[in-house]
């Protein structure tokens, strides 16, 4: 169990690789993962809003400028 924020981004092929993309925001926090979401945030307890938007806004910072767009859930994981 625990809560976590899953990331999915939607990327611009104009603004430079993929992959590199990925680094930046792995280099936040992120895991890589596979499924229906790119991207997985790990919280030690249960997040306040204002985390969770303080986490975006450095999601954002990561892919300022790249043309990528991206989505963002938090919640408990309950399996």
């Amino acid at each position: 169990m625990g809560w976590k924020t899953y990331l999915v981004m939607y990327f611009s092929t104009s603004n430079g690789k993929i992959s590199d993309m990925v680094k930046k925001i792995e280099s936040i926090g992120f895991t890589s993962s596979l499924g229906p979401v790119d991207l997985v945030y790990g919280w030690e307890n249960k997040p306040t809003k204002e985390q969770v938007l303080e986490l975006a806004d450095k999601v954002a910072e990561a892919l300022k400028d790249t043309g990528s767009i991206f989505n963002i859930d938090t919640h408990e994981q309950l399996f």
